[in-house]
């Protein structure tokens, strides 16, 4: 049975997942954290809580880890996150050493000054293995490196069981639901969705339709007052976080979900919409124009537009048919290109190769 050290957040609900579904393969997985535990791990799974906290503690637990890796021999050390636990991965001086690349450890924290961005190189190209979420990010890694290195592709892909369509889950009251599952920050655009909801509730001042933001964020407090400014609160429901397991169950309450982020690595939130089957709507950035196929799986457009953004929801409004074929389009790529198993089999590949 091989040994694999996870060096990453263990409150991050994707390293949860690939964590679990290696237990599942049949290996033996230690994860080392600085942060809390959620108690959402496998059984079988051994959870490691170093003793420094971040920022510090990507310093100060050096020693630990080293400790930790003598003792434990781990057939690959696996660290999540380019930056904090990819530094503590490159610390032991241990081979194989995997770096998967998640999203800001790459597109903002190298932009915050001269020393992170050169951590953040020398922890990545002294790995044996470079993953990333998507192609265009695999293109950042290489511009943020300098060096033309084999980067592997390994999305964050769905179970398509339970992200699926649900019929009966709408509230009929309402004869419009939008909705979106993202964080309450700058980066993800939610400004941007109520002005465009503004938008369109002004064109249908009478029509029974609601916005739904599922998520939380430094920001909750900012949109709600934008949501009153533009007299749309009483058609917003700010649900706040909910547990992941229920997310296909909000998702299933939508009729059109929406994307508008800033700045998106990938889209996980925007896979799971498109396997229940709902059209998307995206701004055309980052990995969300490598997920959506314009006019064939979702929409995509402009950077903070709102009033493009307001057509393209009257456009999916006065054609339910288009909306319906947008649907059943997205979920077909989905399970062509981003199924759970798929992506699992793509890591266990990697790891069958070292």
């Amino acid at each position: 049975m091989r040994r694999i050290l996870i060096i990453g957040s263990q409150n991050s609900i994707h390293t949860i997942r690939w964590v679990n579904a290696l237990v599942e393969r049949g290996y033996l997985v230690t994860v080392l954290t600085m942060h809390d535990f959620l108690e959402l791990f496998h059984e079988n799974v051994e959870v490691i809580k170093l003793p420094f906290k971040n920022p510090y503690g990507y310093l100060l637990n050096i020693p630990f880890v080293k400790k930790i890796v003598k003792s434990y021999k781990p057939d690959i050390i696996h660290s999540f996150y380019a930056f904090g636990y990819g530094f503590l991965g490159r610390s032991t001086g241990y081979s194989p050493h995997i770096i998967s690349v998640l999203g800001s450890d790459i597109y903002s924290d190298p932009e915050k000054n001269f020393l992170f961005k050169r951590i953040i190189k020398k922890n990545i190209l002294s790995s044996d293995v470079i993953c990333s979420t998507s192609n265009i990010m695999a293109e950042k890694i290489k511009e943020v490196t300098g060096q033309d290195r084999e980067i592997k592709i390994t999305p964050f892909g769905v179970d398509i069981m339970k992200f699926t369509k649900i019929p009966n889950l709408k509230d009929l009251d309402f004869e419009l639901t939008l909705g979106t599952v993202k964080k309450m920050e700058d980066k993800y655009g939610i400004d941007i969705l109520i002005k465009s909801f503004a938008l369109f509730v002004r064109k249908h001042p009478d029509l029974k339709v609601r916005l739904i933001i599922v998520g939380e964020g430094s920001k909750r407090e900012e949109l709600i007052s934008l949501s009153k400014e533009l007299n749309v609160f009483e058609k917003c429901e700010f649900v706040g976080p909910v547990k992941h397991d229920d997310v296909h169950n909000w998702l299933n309450k939508f009729d059109i979900f929406l994307a508008l982020s800033r700045s998106e690595s990938f889209g996980v939130s925007v896979i799971e919409a498109m396997a229940c089957e709902l059209p998307v709507i995206v701004s055309n950035i980052g990995g969300l124009k490598e997920v959506v196929t314009n006019d064939e799986t979702g929409l995509i457009v402009s950077n903070e537009d709102p009033v493009e953004v307001s057509k393209k929801l009257e456009y999916l409004y006065q054609n339910p048919k288009q909306a319906i074929e947008l649907g059943k389009n997205a979920r077909a790529k989905v399970i062509l290109r981003y199924s759970w198993k798929k992506s699992v089999e793509i890591m266990n590949n990697i790891y069958k190769s070292i």
